[in-house]
């Protein structure tokens, strides 16, 4: 059986090196991230944190970006944007976007 982040990094990697916009929805809080999308990465659980600040298993976007505002932009911390995996669930992927579902949010990526 295919694990349901497959579709998710074949659909990734088909948009490396363009312009990416990450929603990241938490309850009522709207993020958003706009980045060059240079490469992809996953962190398998070698760096867990106690209070669940560091997540075990991750999906690392890589790319220059700025996190979007209400009223400016200010440059991605680390040129990395990290999307806990240890609780999906939920992935879709289409043409247009990848949506995941974990225990702290929705995350929606689209090309800008």
């Amino acid at each position: 059986m295919k694990h349901p982040l497959e579709d998710v990094s074949e659909w990734l990697k088909s948009h490396t090196n363009q312009t990416i916009l990450i929603k990241k929805r938490e309850q009522d809080d709207l993020d958003e991230v706009r980045m060059l999308l240079e490469f992809i990465g996953y962190r398998n659980g070698d760096n867990c944190s106690v209070d669940d600040y560091i997540a075990c298993k991750a999906l690392l976007l890589h790319g220059s970006g700025v996190i979007i505002t209400d009223n400016e932009e200010a440059p991605l911390p680390d040129s990395t944007f990290t999307i806990p995996v240890d609780k999906l669930s939920r992935t879709e992927v289409n043409d247009k976007q990848v949506t995941l579902e974990n225990g702290r949010g929705v995350y929606t990526i689209s090309v800008h």
